[in-house]
């Protein structure tokens, strides 16, 4: 006992590290160690979750694909969680790029909204490692057709009035060409929109025409909103214009044209089926309007006879008939007028060019009409027509003619003549 007491009092660790068998010893030891500690942690499995991966659909040789329906909406924003397990060297130094999810559209065969399996390949070199799960397992994917559509925009404009004495009008869309948009999207989503609106909330009373921005809206046809989140539309937003009008009821006044000189209109008897008409415009048109003149009637298609026309109105612009009517019946009645045929032999020419001379047939069997004290002083001395050659080029030409009468001014031509005309 005493011997070994005496041997641990006389050990030095000191002399051990400089003991050459010794050091070789602890130093395989020490190496044995730590290749177990390396190999042991390398041959570890273990598993690790991944989450926030993403899946793609394979659609290559699929009956969605060969009838061109597309995936509607974005998948990406649905995530998964996968576990995977393998080699600690391996499963350690994954990630989530690494991991491909997928899921086939091999059964998909019209439109509509699937749950589609996923599943998951190896990405690296070694593929040392084993899918645990997957979750969730399925994807939702809509497929459908995607079509575009041109759609007429409807203008509304809420909660507006107009001061005294003026119409608020309906709002018309005033911001894209020809009140149009695009809609490209599902076809089903497509197929459900009814009406495509341009819609603002104006709430105040206008005295003049106003323009605001509108939002477009999608409505179907129980007038319910839908939703644009899957649609591409070529406008979201448009100008709508309020227009502030006036109303004014105004008599109706019968014209004429290809009148004889000094000729006073009034001197024709005329009744029109509506005497009045309201129009509607803006404030300050309407203000200056004291009448509505209808487009003229041509005195050469009257006769001594009661005749009638359908004639429309002459509006300015900006200005409309509030009234339903298409056109305006004017009766036209010359009771002390009288008709009479003559020849025309007096000629008179206009407008030939310089160094040309012409000369032209007179005009047999034209009817006249003037009133019955007039028309017998009307002969063949007294009347002559009028034909003008401008532009006119030497040759053999068929030129109208403008019948008029010397020192009377209420007697015109019943009808169109003309006469032939050398020109050298």
């Amino acid at each position: 006992m005493t011997k070994m007491l005496n041997r641990i009092k006389s050990f030095s660790f000191k002399e051990l590290l400089f003991n050459r068998k010794f050091t070789i010893l602890f130093s395989i030891f020490l190496s044995f160690i730590l290749w177990m500690g390396i190999t042991v942690g390398k041959n570890t499995v273990i598993q690790r979750s991944f989450s926030d991966v993403t899946v793609t659909v394979n659609m290559e040789n699929t009956f969605a694909s060969e009838n061109q329906m597309s995936i509607i909406g974005d998948i990406s924003e649905q995530r998964f969680t996968v576990m995977v397990m393998g080699q600690n060297n391996v499963v350690a130094s994954l990630s989530a790029s690494e991991i491909n999810l997928f899921a086939s559209a091999a059964t998909v065969d019209s439109p509509g909204e699937y749950n589609l399996e996923v599943s998951a390949s190896n990405a690296t070199a070694s593929g040392d490692y084993d899918i645990v799960s997957i979750s969730p397992k399925t994807v939702k994917v809509s497929f459908d057709y995607v079509e575009t559509r041109e759609f007429t925009v409807t203008a509304i404009a809420e909660g507006v009035t107009a001061s005294k004495g003026l119409i608020a009008e309906a709002a018309v869309v005033s911001g894209i060409e020809n009140n149009t948009i695009t809609i490209t999207g599902p076809r089903t989503v497509i197929n459900s929109i009814e009406t495509v609106a341009a819609k603002t909330k104006v709430n105040k009373t206008l005295s003049e025409s106003k323009t605001f921005d509108a939002d477009i809206v999608l409505l179907n046809e129980k007038n319910k909103e839908i939703s644009t989140e899957n649609l591409q539309l070529s406008a979201n937003k448009v100008k709508i214009a309020v227009p502030i009008s006036k109303m004014k009821t105004v008599p109706v006044k019968v014209d004429f044209t290809n009148t004889p000189k000094s000729f006073d209109k009034d001197s024709i008897r005329t009744s029109v089926d509506h005497s009045t008409v309201t129009i509607i415009g803006t404030p300050e048109t309407v203000d200056k309007i004291t009448e509505v003149m209808l487009s003229p009637i041509d005195v050469t298609a009257l006769g001594a006879k009661t005749s009638t026309f359908e004639v429309s109105p002459k509006l300015p612009e900006g200005v409309r008939m509030f009234d339903t009517i298409d056109n305006f019946v004017v009766t036209v009645t010359l009771n002390n007028y009288r008709e009479k045929t003559i020849n025309v032999s007096t000629i008179k020419i206009t407008g030939i060019a310089s160094g040309l001379s012409a000369n032209a047939s007179g005009i047999k069997n034209i009817t006249i009409c003037a009133p019955a004290n007039v028309i017998n002083r009307i002969n063949e001395n007294n009347a002559y027509a009028t034909i003008d050659l401008t532009d006119k080029k030497s040759g053999e030409h068929v030129i109208n003619a403008s019948i008029s009468f010397e020192g009377i001014n209420n007697a015109w031509a019943v009808g169109t003549y003309q006469t032939s005309v050398t020109i050298k």
